[in-house]
């Protein structure tokens, strides 16, 4: 896990172990290294990615490649994760990666598939505390459920369609139910004609709150990993199609769907019943 609880590639590796993305290839190549920078120059990049390990003399260990910044066959250039310790021209540098799928693609699919629609699912933001202005359609009663949670803090509620300086709304006349999205009126507003304070109109209501979580809940990022899980096996069944390998005595039937069918409708279906409990409406 990163260090807001978001899985890494490592953690989908360590939950696919035995499903052959463990593999690795290695590269021998050379490059210039400066004491305390993180660049590597006059290095073969032609085949490198990001998250790649690399290895040598200057190299700290555990040290990933964190960009590839020039592209080229024989004056290409990365940064590094970590600077150097050494100084030198041509040194001797070995880089480890995984063969059947990269860690970079694995990261790609996470950041920019999975974390993004499971997000959107829920309406809840999982590695960071967000700020959002929403409008409301007033419900005519002293409560009103807001589309995201859990309420981090309200900031600012007022209406829309009357002079701000003769109705103004403050967030301390609010009951805050943080884990439920719900604002509750303490007292109606304008008491002396029995107005709601969340009076019946369209998007009549402006509320500006903080909501999410800075720190991923472990239940949802075992939900993560369970759907990144399921992107990496559907790319590597794809390769296989479907069909069955039969010998005698013994048959291996990989469904019209390809390999690992039922394994992947079943992390799927774990996935969602972690989920359950953060889905707006769902019960806890």
């Amino acid at each position: 896990m990163n260090a807001v609880g978001i899985p890494e590639p490592s953690d989908i590796r360590a939950l696919l172990e035995g499903y052959g993305l463990d593999l690795q290839s290695t590269l021998s190549l050379t490059g210039n290294l400066t004491s305390g920078s993180a660049i590597i120059t006059d290095i073969d990049t032609t085949s490198l990615s990001k998250y790649m390990n690399i290895f040598g003399s200057g190299i700290p260990a555990a040290a990933q490649i964190a960009s590839v910044d020039i592209v080229d066959s024989e004056n290409g250039q990365i940064t590094l994760s970590v600077p150097s310790t050494e100084a030198g021209t041509g040194i001797a540098l070995t880089v480890t990666f995984f063969s059947v799928l990269s860690d970079e693609w694995i990261q790609s699919r996470l950041t920019s598939r999975i974390l993004p629609w499971v997000q959107s699912k829920t309406r809840q933001s999982f590695s960071e505390i967000k700020t959002v202005t929403e409008y409301y359609d007033g419900t005519g009663s002293p409560l009103m459920i807001l589309r995201r949670r859990p309420i981090v803090q309200l900031l600012s509620i007022s209406y829309t369609n009357v002079d701000s300086n003769l109705y103004y709304l403050t967030p301390s006349a609010m009951q805050v139910i943080a884990d439920e999205g719900i604002l509750k009126a303490k007292a109606n507003f304008n008491e002396s004609s029995y107005i709601p304070i969340f009076y019946k109109g369209d998007r009549n209501i402006r509320i500006t709150y903080q909501y999410g979580f800075a720190e991923c809940p472990t239940d949802v990022a075992e939900a993560i990993s369970l759907l990144v899980a399921d992107v990496c096996l559907e790319h590597i069944a794809s390769k296989t199609g479907g069909g069955n390998l039969g010998l005698q005595g013994f048959n291996r039937d990989y469904g019209a769907e390809g390999k690992w069918t039922i394994h992947r409708k079943n992390m799927v279906k774990q996935a969602w019943a972690l989920l359950r409990a953060y889905v707006t409406g769902a019960a806890s």
